[in-house]
Formats: C-alpha cells, sequence, structure tokens
C-alpha cells in the first residue's frame, strides 16, 4: 500500500471518528446544533479529503510542499478560522451579559426607589 493511500485511509478514518463523537455530544446535548453543524461539516471535509489527497500531491508539487505539509497548513487555516469564530461569538455573548447586567441594575435601582416612596 502507498504512502498516499495510507494518509488517505488515515484521513477517511479520522473524518469519521470526528462524525460519530460530534453526533454523540449532539445527542447528549453537550453541543448546541449551530456548533454541531459546523464540526460535522469539518468531519465531512476531512472525509472528502481522504478522497482527494493525488489532487493533494500535485498541489503540494505546485507550491513545492510535501503532500503532508500542504494538508497541515489547509488545517492551521481552518483552525485559525474556527478560533476566530470562536471568539466572534464569546464578545456577542459578553456584550449581551453586560447589557443584561446594566439593565437588571436600573431595574433594581428602580424597584428600590418605588419601595421608598411607598413607605
Amino acid at each position: 500500500m502507498s504512502t498516499t493511500a495510507k494518509q488517505a485511509f488515515v484521513l477517511a478514518i479520522g473524518g469519521l471518528l470526528i462524525t460519530a463523537f460530534i453526533l454523540r455530544l449532539a445527542r447528549r446535548r453537550l453541543l448546541s446544533t449551530r456548533y454541531a453543524i459546523g464540526w460535522l461539516g469539518i468531519g465531512a471535509l476531512v472525509a472528502v479529503a481522504a478522497a482527494l489527497m493525488p489532487f493533494v500531491g500535485r498541489l503540494g508539487r505546485l507550491a513545492n510542499m510535501t503532500p503532508t505539509a500542504v494538508l497541515l497548513t489547509i488545517s492551521s487555516v481552518l483552525l485559525l478560522a474556527i478560533s476566530v469564530q470562536l471568539s466572534i461569538s464569546v464578545s456577542q455573548l459578553q456584550e449581551r451579559l453586560r447589557t443584561t447586567a446594566e439593565a437588571h441594575a436600573l431595574l433594581a435601582s428602580r424597584l428600590d426607589e418605588m419601595e421608598q416612596r411607598d413607605r
């Protein structure tokens, strides 16, 4: 078995394992549907990458890189994109939390004022 075929096999198994793991997390409700769909897409992308291994070799030759280096570069870019997306989500959640805390503080202050007037 050639090295390319072995790498393709490992990628295919990895994609299937990622997909199975994400489905398990989603069924246990440890992962929201929004993120589960994204990670399932990544699992499918990994599995499709297995079928595209011959093209990765050609792309590597064009860029003067080994197929492994090409896959690592693509993986690094994908991880960077996921990190940026998660940073955006966390930033939005922090903003919502701040807004909610401010609204709560204003309502609590107003309630205290109303209780003092009623006395």
